[in-house]
């Protein structure tokens, strides 16, 4: 398995090469992969199905030139760039325990995300359909991170986006209040139900969070600085042909 520490140019092409990885690793030439980014330029990104104008306050993302973009997996829309950390883990599901169904891939995936934050004090429990949710002295949950899959014939891809420092006021002005919530949510707003790394004490700079999480997984993976030659292909092909369209950004 390998640990790719990897940021493309633009949002648009982190996602064309997530869709890449995964594919790559479906048809048998990449192996199991964890990868961990972060956006150096805020994007909102849609899950798959999602319809743009509930979920976006699309005039606000057009007047701070904050790209509109969609991923190839389900879930939430989440505002991305400095102050998030991006991870993403694509496995063989025949190579994860319990992976063949959508709650046990993600808790597969999720396992040593919460161990690299227990490590360094946070306390943070699975929550809703697929959060990750720390735990208050009084018991309340707030959300840290969200996190979507895609599924293929062989493959999985569980990837997540990490609150560690974001800018508030952004979220606020871009993201409505989501049109599917989860019960725990309980009606709060964004700043009352999220909370971050910084805010619990943990380093919230991506240096910091790759380097935890490579120590977490421990025997049996390698670094990898850039994605392999055929990775790197699929993506821009991808980037040309979908991600960088409204056809398929702005589609709902």
């Amino acid at each position: 398995m390998r640990l790719l520490s990897y940021t493309a140019k633009s949002a648009a092409e982190d996602l064309a090469l997530e869709e890449a990885i995964h594919t790559s690793i479906e048809e048998g030439l990449s192996p199991n992969t964890w990868r961990v980014w972060q956006a150096a330029r805020p994007a909102l990104i849609l899950g798959t199905g999602q319809e743009s104008a509930k979920e976006a306050h699309l005039d606000a993302a057009r007047a701070e030139e904050v790209p509109v973009l969609r991923r190839h997996s389900g879930g939430g829309a989440v505002v991305i760039g400095p102050g998030t950390l991006n991870f993403s883990a694509f496995f063989r599901i025949a190579d994860m325990a319990g992976s063949e169904t959508i709650q046990g891939a993600t808790a597969g995936a999720l396992k040593p995300v919460v161990d690299l934050l227990a490590r360094w004090g946070v306390r943070a429990t699975a929550a809703g359909l697929s959060d990750l949710a720390v735990i208050g002295a009084d018991g309340t949950l707030r959300k840290v991170a969200g996190n979507s899959q895609a599924r293929k014939k062989r493959t999985v891809l569980v990837h997540g986006t990490i609150l560690a420092d974001p800018d508030w006021n952004r979220i606020a002005r871009l993201l409505n209040f989501p049109s599917s919530v989860p019960a725990y949510r309980a009606g709060r707003d964004h700043r009352s139900f999220l909370t971050s790394l910084k805010e619990n004490g943990a380093p919230s700079d991506i240096q910091s969070f790759s380097e935890g999480l490579f120590q977490t997984l421990a025997s049996g993976i390698y670094m990898q600085a850039a994605p392999s030659e055929d990775e790197t292909l699929r993506a821009k092909r991808l980037l040309d042909e979908k991600y960088s369209r409204d056809e398929w950004n702005l589609r709902r």
